[in-house]
């Protein structure tokens, strides 16, 4: 394993602001238990279309993986938040309500290329922050590759206050 510099984010969940809802035809809601594949591929063409994610592709794709499992667990509330063009899931983002979890943003959002700059991620992680608050988190944590656009552009909304981090990126050999 080599090392690579992440960014963590923190937030308070009170600090949020609110977002205005989304334009017709856009609809972001949680996620239903049937959408669980189209959440997955949805997440994984978004990782593979991102040049910025290509030499830590395992890892993203392991927490995406993860992540998923925890969101669909059938005891669980849903916790992985999407937006919907007409039938068609373009952006996902899911989360950990736990107040303890090392991270609680389990993917961060995800949007399919063709709907990118358009305030889709900046509108799932305010619904992440908000699923986050209803279940009683105040200090939201979520960690992002430095040189990535929700890094860049994305997190800092909404309060969110990076620090270095550094991650053990995964090679594809070591799997």
């Amino acid at each position: 394993m080599i090392p690579t510099l992440w960014n963590r984010f923190q937030w308070k969940t009170t600090s949020s602001a609110a977002f205005p809802p989304l334009v017709a035809p856009f609809v972001i809601r949680y996620a239903r238990p049937e959408e669980k594949n189209a959440v997955l591929q949805v997440a994984l063409l978004s990782l593979k279309m991102n040049t910025d994610w290509h030499d830590a592709t395992t890892q993203a794709t392991l927490f995406i993986h993860e992540g998923l499992k925890q969101a669909f667990l059938p005891e669980n509330d849903p916790t992985c938040v999407v937006i919907a063009h007409g039938q068609r899931i373009i952006g996902v983002s899911m989360f950990d309500p736990q107040p303890e979890a090392a991270t609680h943003l389990l993917s961060g959002p995800w949007v399919v290329t063709e709907y990118r700059n358009r305030g889709f991620g900046t509108a799932l992680l305010q619904a992440s922050l908000t699923g986050l608050a209803e279940r009683g988190v105040t200090e939201v944590c979520g960690i992002t590759r430095t040189n990535t656009v929700v890094s860049r552009f994305v997190y800092p909304k909404f309060g969110g206050i990076a620090s270095e981090y550094t991650f053990p990126l995964i090679k594809e050999d070591e799997k």
